[in-house]
């Protein structure tokens, strides 16, 4: 059996959920059909929404080593669980090897003691040696071509770059713990260059704890389309001329479809990727809107305002972005876990 072992909420966001979403529909195709595990109910409607189980523990996600009696009733030897927290230790992990095959989904160059540990950001190459060190896990793969897209982004992708740019999309990711989406729209309409002739799409996640407030600040700019609910980016992606978004999966996606995109951040943990992303293309990173809003806000009004009025550059990042993702990295990673 495949276990899959994540947790998706107002806190941690739905990142973590999704992109072993992607992994298990991979699966699926391969003949093998995963079982969520999660600490709580609060990613399960979406799991169980595109078709997966999802075991509830009923446990606090940030104290993972509570839960290994439980998971000791649910595994089994020949079975095989891919974990995908923030919160794991690694005695966590090193009990959960004596109960079955073990794969970890990584992100900061930190070790573990698993079967397979799995890096797929873009910057990951670079920490090759720090996964050497002990406790050394068995086997390695690293960077953007185990990228575990959804699979609607294997096919359907024809983006074409336009003249002039008229539709922007903004996205911060499922939670927005600070409010960004307000302070970007603000900080755009100061500006009548940007505020004039184009329509902003607005992607409210699903824990959005300012919801309300983005609505009545939408609400206000004649301009703004709220978007809730959406299950998918890629068509709204397509329709539009620049992205604005937190740096996640998302910029994954982005980069899949090929359309020129503004990246910022929320977190350490996202700091990585915004700045090879940035190293890697001509992509701008706007900063650390946690740390800086005004700052980030302005950076990213100002590299908006560039795609507007710089359709050559927007053609760079167009083929700088689809040389990046070929959008084949769930199919990758289900096969190495299925390996095991």
């Amino acid at each position: 059996m495949f276990y899959i072992r994540a947790d998706g909420n107002a806190k941690v966001g739905m990142g973590h959920i999704m992109r072993c979403l992607s992994i298990a529909e991979a699966a699926l195709e391969l003949g093998s059909r995963p079982v969520f595990i999660s600490a709580d109910n609060d990613g399960r409607t979406i799991i169980n929404g595109r078709g997966f189980e999802c075991t509830v523990l009923d446990t606090d996600y940030t104290d993972m080593e509570s839960e290994l009696g439980k998971l000791a009733r649910i595994l089994n030897r020949e079975d095989i669980i891919l974990v995908d927290s923030y919160c794991v230790t690694g005695s966590y992990l090193r009990s959960l090897g004596e109960m079955c095959k073990t794969a970890y989904l990584e992100d900061m160059g930190k070790p573990y003691p698993v079967n397979l540990l799995i890096n797929y950001n873009i910057y990951a190459p670079a920490l090759a040696a720090e996964y050497q060190k002990l406790p050394k896990p068995d086997k390695v793969l690293l960077g953007a071509e185990y990228m575990p897209l959804r699979d609607i982004y294997r096919y359907g992708i024809d983006y074409e770059v336009r003249n002039k740019v008229s539709d922007v999309m903004i996205t911060t990711g499922g939670s927005d713990p600070h409010f960004a989406a307000g302070a970007i729209l603000d900080e755009i309409f100061k500006n009548q260059q940007l505020g004039d002739g184009i329509t902003y799409h607005m992607v409210s996640g699903p824990f959005n704890s300012f919801a309300d407030r983005l609505k009545e600040k939408c609400g206000g700019y004649k301009n703004v389309i709220l978007y809730e609910g959406l299950s998918s980016l890629k068509d709204l992606m397509k329709k539009c001329d620049t992205v604005i978004t937190a740096t996640g999966s998302t910029i994954y996606e982005a980069c899949a479809v090929g359309v020129p995109m503004v990246c910022f951040y929320f977190a350490e943990n996202q700091r990585q990727g915004a700045q090879a992303l940035s190293r890697l293309t001509e992509i701008k990173n706007a900063g650390c809107i946690s740390e800086d809003r005004a700052a980030t806000a302005q950076n990213i009004a100002d590299a908006l305002l560039r795609c507007v009025s710089d359709f050559s550059y927007r053609q760079r990042l167009y083929i700088q972005e689809k040389k990046l993702i070929d959008g084949q990295g769930a199919v990758r990673l289900a096969q190495n876990i299925l390996a095991l």
